[in-house]
């Protein structure tokens, strides 16, 4: 199996165990989805250092876009958090 057949398979894994925990749990809010999505991906890409170069530098600039999409979520929360006190 190649090495980003297996990145895909472990991605894809990691998304649906995590689809399935946390609608067992009822959970019902996008912004929890989105986190976990982005903490297993941010994970996932890690362990799987020895891709290449260009694919490297392709997954970091979409790491680095989804990490600015979680940075959005928690500015939002915070905001929420202060609007209410």
């Amino acid at each position: 199996m190649r090495i980003y057949n297996r990145y895909l398979l472990v991605l894809a894994t990691t998304f649906t165990l995590s689809t399935t925990l946390l609608a067992t749990y009822g959970q019902d809010r996008l912004d929890a989805y989105f986190t976990a999505y982005v903490i297993e991906y941010l994970v996932v890409t890690l362990l799987f250092v020895y891709l290449d170069q260009r694919t490297r530098r392709l997954l970091d600039g979409l790491g680095y876009v989804l990490f600015g999409g979680f940075l959005m979520i928690v500015l939002f929360k915070v905001l929420e958090i202060l609007r209410r006190s």
